[in-house]
């Protein structure tokens, strides 16, 4: 067994942000109906906002927005309308009279807060002679306020270095590096069938959690799931505190930045920043040389948070 040592090079990130920025900004353009178009009245709100909506991390929080879409049944138009905290999550638009379907609520950020939106009601009639509302409100407030107790990261967590190998889930504190890897199994619901074979690997995957588990069978012999070891975790929500509170949804600079990220500087940048067009995802990479242990923070198509991490600790070729 050899520890890779696949050469990277890296990119500044102040570079690699303003490119970022830059494809933000070009595939943010598009068309939408007027929404002063019409004569009627018509305001649009997030209704009873929970107390949890502070507790999301900074980067989240700033550019945390709901999209409500109504559909004009007559005209089969659509109209967008962005709740943000600029406008106090209300808006008030004027628009043609008829029946206009609630055809979506949505928040682009949604993976990653443990937010479900809905509206209050289905459609809605707008006329000269009354102003008409839409009001739209968290369905699963439990569920919501649960996810953000659970990812405030506790005082280990927030003193832990990078290459610590802890990690934080349901309030609960795991080293990467324990041989028991049962504790960690019981957190999460996967399930492998049989037995896994000498000298072999497999990955496991909670879907509801986004964390995926590649466990090695060290053996010459078949051996249950609890005997293996860990050799990677890749987390792809917002389930998981990493040290020093880093969870997704982070801004790039926050966590990669050379002077004050918390993370510092990465060893190398890879992929693509304009992998939203079908290329590789553009990514962050930290390297423990004494180790051989691999973290990787996948950012999203922007470049500016991050999607998924990665925390590698063995490596083959």
């Amino acid at each position: 067994m050899k520890i890779s040592k696949t050469k990277h090079t890296a990119r500044p990130l102040p570079l690699i942000l303003a490119l970022a920025a830059l494809c933000l900004a070009l595939t943010c353009c598009g068309g939408k109906e007027d929404l002063s178009e019409g004569e009627c009245k018509c305001t649009v709100s997030f209704s009873d906002i929970p107390r949890e909506l502070s507790l999301m991390e900074e980067n989240l929080q700033k550019n945390f927005y709901i999209q409500v879409t109504l559909f004009h049944l007559t005209t089969e138009k659509e109209y967008e309308i962005r709740l943000d905290a600029e406008n106090g999550f209300t808006r008030e638009v004027s628009l043609h009279p008829g029946v206009y379907r609630i055809l979506d609520v949505y928040s682009p950020y949604s993976y990653n807060t443990g937010i479900s939106l809905s509206a209050k009601t289905e459609s809605v009639e707008l006329s000269p002679d009354r102003e008409a509302r839409v009001e739209v409100y968290v369905d699963n407030p439990d569920e919501f306020s649960r996810h953000w107790m659970n990812v405030q990261p506790m005082p280990e967590m927030l003193l832990a270095d990078k290459f610590d190998g802890l990690i934080q889930i349901n309030r609960q504190i795991f080293d990467l590096h324990d041989r028991d890897v049962s504790p960690l199994l019981a957190q999460l619901d996967v399930s492998y069938e049989g037995q896994v074979p000498p000298y072999e690997s497999v990955t496991v995957y909670d879907p509801d959690m986004g964390v995926h588990l590649t466990l090695l069978n060290p053996d010459g012999q078949p051996a249950d799931l609890t005997a293996c070891r860990l050799i990677g975790i890749r987390v792809s929500r917002n389930n998981v505190v990493f040290p020093q509170g880093v969870t997704l949804g982070m801004s790039t600079q926050a966590v990669c930045h050379g002077g004050d990220g918390l993370y510092g500087e990465p060893d190398a940048f890879t992929g693509d920043l304009f992998y939203s067009l079908g290329l590789n995802p553009p990514q962050a990479i930290y390297r423990n040389p004494s180790t051989g242990e691999k973290l990787t923070l996948t950012l999203q198509s922007s470049g500016l948070s991050i999607q998924s991490i990665e925390y590698e600790l063995e490596q083959f070729e």
